[in-house]
């Protein structure tokens, strides 16, 4: 469907989604597996559904996509820059102002969506950060932005869907009977762990008391390029960090908005369900097997021991998306101090989000002077940074030591349910009113054979 605003009768639908109880979604929520046009081939349950695939039309995909990952307005940043010393107390780890549906550490907002149907594989891209209202959608008038925002950030990456082995070890073998189906939409979050990785070091090695000491667990516990820093001063020993507590915390991203998705399904009344993805190499494209979804991946060199003895060289690794998804780390910077460079210029070089000149909106009243009072990182702390940087580069032959991008392992599918196979096979209440409703709501135009009520409902 391509429309140049959103038609009378899905705008009806779009509110009724939109008003749907989140309570009622909470606690309604439920995989819903069988799809119109799926077949379970064997068991007391063995059924074909009687209709056809059904895709999404643009404008519920357009909202699932947005619920999962678009612009809600501007993060508030309520917390110290400064503390009672007038010194650095971390608040400018916050990386820039734009607020999503999803939280996330520091604001980052690591985690990308790409989605499939039958007619074509995308990416919704980095959106624009110019323009955007401390509330975006603040009224029934805002909603248009749903479908004009989901059609400006996709990026096609090839027609069709991903291809990958349809069998096991590849998939579960429990899922494949109504995994990634004809007429199915596919929903898989991709988080690039670098930016936040080396925004996590700024924070940690900039305190005013001494940051910390990090050491590498994973390589005889030896100093992670840092220990000049302890000598100097600059970080206290006495908190010693783990290497291998870093590199996870921007993978809680994806689940906050595969619970979107799920939310956004039952106030929608579509089926779907969250599942194991083939096995992330597979699915991105690391082996001969299949393309995949086209990611580069590099084969790190043997990582180097704190003995000077070669470790086991890793599996091929995913890096990026070229010119679409690009981590702060080779081979798209040309070495780790010029993606710790991008990354502070990112904050506070010309156009940052701590400068007058950012061209992004803040939230504050006093921008200003709120920006002039925000701490600058200091020489030594980007030099640290950097250090530690090109030694996990240095001996793990990637950065960071663990892969770029990453999956959760799941991934979110929509899909059009065949409520005769509820109706057959269930009790009342295996779908609710949304469901049972969801044809006439969202399409009038196609003759559905009616379904029995739901629970609850005459």
């Amino acid at each position: 469907m391509v429309t140049k605003a959103i038609p009378a009768d899905l705008r009806e639908a779009l509110q009724t989604a939109w008003n749907y109880p989140l309570f009622d979604a909470i606690f309604n929520r439920r995989s819903r597996r069988f799809a119109v046009g799926s077949e379970i081939p064997g068991g007391v349950h063995r059924y074909k559904s009687q209709q056809p695939p059904l895709p999404l039309d643009e404008m519920e995909e357009a909202l699932l996509a947005e619920s999962a990952t678009g612009i809600s307005g501007l993060i508030l940043a309520d917390l110290p820059f400064l503390d009672d010393r007038d010194r650095d107390a971390g608040g400018n780890t916050i990386c820039h102002w734009t607020g999503r549906t999803w939280p996330s550490p520091c604001a980052s907002h690591d985690t990308h969506l790409v989605y499939w149907n039958d007619e074509a594989t995308y990416l919704i891209k980095e959106p624009d950060l110019s323009d955007i209202r401390l509330r975006e959608y603040a009224d029934e008038s805002d909603r248009d932005k749903v479908l004009r925002r989901f059609r400006a950030g996709r990026v096609k990456l090839f027609d069709g869907r991903p291809q990958y082995p349809r069998n096991y070890p590849t998939m579960l073998p429990f899922n494949i009977w109504s995994s990634d189906i004809p007429g199915s939409t596919m929903f898989l979050p991709v988080i690039d762990v670098t930016f936040e990785f080396i925004n996590v070091l700024f924070l940690m090695t900039a305190w005013p008391d001494g940051g910390f000491y990090i050491i590498d667990d994973l390589n005889g516990n030896v100093p992670a390029g840092c220990e000049r820093w302890a000598q100097e001063g600059l970080l206290n020993r006495m908190f010693a960090l783990p290497l291998s507590y870093l590199g996870t915390i921007s993978r809680i991203e994806a689940g906050f908005l595969i619970q979107n998705l799920l939310l956004a399904e039952q106030a929608m009344g579509l089926g779907g369900w969250a599942h194991a993805h083939p096995a992330a190499m597979v699915l991105l494209g690391g082996t001969p097997l299949a393309k995949g979804l086209g990611f580069r991946f590099i084969t790190p060199r043997p990582a180097r021991a704190a003995d000077g003895a070669g470790l086991t060289a890793g599996l091929p690794s995913p890096v990026g998306l070229d010119g679409l998804l690009e981590p702060y780390c080779p081979p798209y910077y040309r070495d780790m101090d010029a993606a710790v460079d991008a990354i502070v210029e990112g904050k506070f070089g010309t156009g940052g989000a701590y400068t007058r000149e950012s061209g992004q909106p803040l939230p504050f009243l006093a921008k200003n002077e709120f920006v002039e009072s925000v701490p600058r990182y200091s020489d030594k702390v980007v030099r640290c940074v950097k250090d530690i940087c090109n030694y996990i580069y240095d001996t793990y032959g990637r950065f960071p030591h663990l892969d770029a991008i990453q999956t959760a392992g799941c991934w979110v599918q929509a899909h059009h349910l065949d409520l005769d196979f509820y109706d057959r096979f269930y009790p009342d209440g295996a779908y609710t009113e949304s469901q049972r409703d969801h044809m006439k709501v969202w399409h009038a135009e196609v003759k559905a054979k009616p379904a029995a009520a739901a629970a609850g409902v005459s």
